[in-house]
């Protein structure tokens, strides 16, 4: 039994080895074999594609000429980024903006630059217009010139204001002015605005045209024959009399179907009187400020204003200013009243 195993082993051994020689000899044959007809065939594609090159060539360039003439060139997506742009709080240019907003209320809105305010200060001393105040002069100009106003009133600025509202009457002409009120009353203007004219207030008392009905004019066209009904001239004539004298009693028209304008009725005389209550003083500028319990916004300076209706009654408006380590705090309480009669 021993001996039979070993020869069987044996001859395991013995056929493990040329069946790896062989195994690695086709394999080798069988990749060349394989890879010289490819070879071949690559070139006879290239002679092919040679062969036809002149022609292809013509054909494609042609095919570009085409096309060119329908190329717009690839878009670009740069004419379509939306830029982010922040308006500038400022333009550094002298300027005075009046706006009606409607039949009693205006708005103005200005920049007053430095340079402005330095050569008011050589103009009419540096003393004097520190002791001044600005204001804003609201003039009535209606039919009148503003150096000749029909009247005026001023507005008290804070300092580090750029905009207010101005109650006014409606249907007058206004113009305002900013600059300083000395202490002994004089004026020195700075900027004067654009003129506005306030709108009516109010429906119009002009009538609404009248005009001539259908059945009116079906009738005359028919007396007179337009619709072939001939009837006698003595109904026309008595209709067109009756007609006439509408016309001198309420207007004569154009013509005969054109519109007329009645009488006019004259407008309601009335008087509208409102007041208002303005706040405003000034703190340091990293102070917490309160007013009637409200927080309030300081300008950079630490200057505030508020508006508030003022009906009839008592108002009380306390202030409150609070040190920015917390330590210090003031308060003033304004109380106003109010009495129409």
């Amino acid at each position: 039994m021993k001996k039979v195993t070993s020869k069987l082993s044996a001859t395991r051994t013995k056929a493990k080895k040329p069946a790896k020689a062989v195994t690695v000899k086709k394999t080798r044959k069988s990749i060349l074999a394989a890879s010289t007809p490819v070879r071949v065939e690559s070139q006879q594609a290239i002679q092919k594609e040679q062969s036809h090159a002149g022609v292809g060539t013509a054909v494609l360039q042609q095919q570009r000429v085409e096309e060119s003439k329908f190329y717009l060139g690839a878009p670009s997506h740069e004419l379509f980024r939306e830029e982010h742009f922040i308006f500038p709080e400022r333009y550094n240019k002298d300027r005075l903006v009046l706006l009606a907003r409607d039949p009693y209320w205006m708005h103005s809105y200005w920049e007053v630059t430095a340079s402005i305010v330095e050569k008011a200060k050589k103009e009419n001393g540096e003393n004097v217009i520190n002791s001044s105040r600005m204001v804003l002069r609201v003039k009535d100009i209606t039919n009148a010139a503003p150096e000749k106003p029909n009247s005026f009133f001023d507005i008290d600025l804070a300092p580090g204001t750029r905009n207010w509202y101005i109650n006014v009457q409606d249907q007058k002409t206004y113009c305002v002015e900013i600059g300083f009120k000395t202490p002994d009353g004089r004026f020195i203007m700075l900027l004067r605005s654009n003129y506005v004219s306030t709108p009516r207030a109010g429906v119009s008392d002009v009538m609404d045209e009248a005009w001539m009905s259908a059945e009116e004019y079906d009738k005359i066209y028919a007396l007179s024959g337009g619709f072939g009904i001939g009837l006698s001239s003595g109904e026309l004539k008595k209709r067109m009399k009756e007609k006439i004298q509408h016309w001198i009693t309420s207007g004569v028209p154009g013509s005969m179907f054109s519109p007329w304008k009645k009488k006019e009725v004259p407008r309601n005389f009335f008087l509208w009187v409102e007041a208002e209550l303005i706040i405003y003083g000034a703190t340091m500028p990293d102070a917490g400020l309160t007013i009637q319990g409200t927080p309030k916004k300081l300008n950079p300076d630490g200057t505030f204003s508020a508006r508030f209706a003022f009906p009839n009654g008592t108002q009380v408006i306390p202030v409150s200013a609070t040190s920015s380590d917390k330590i210090d705090t003031i308060t003033i309480t304004p109380i106003a009243n109010r009495e129409t009669k």
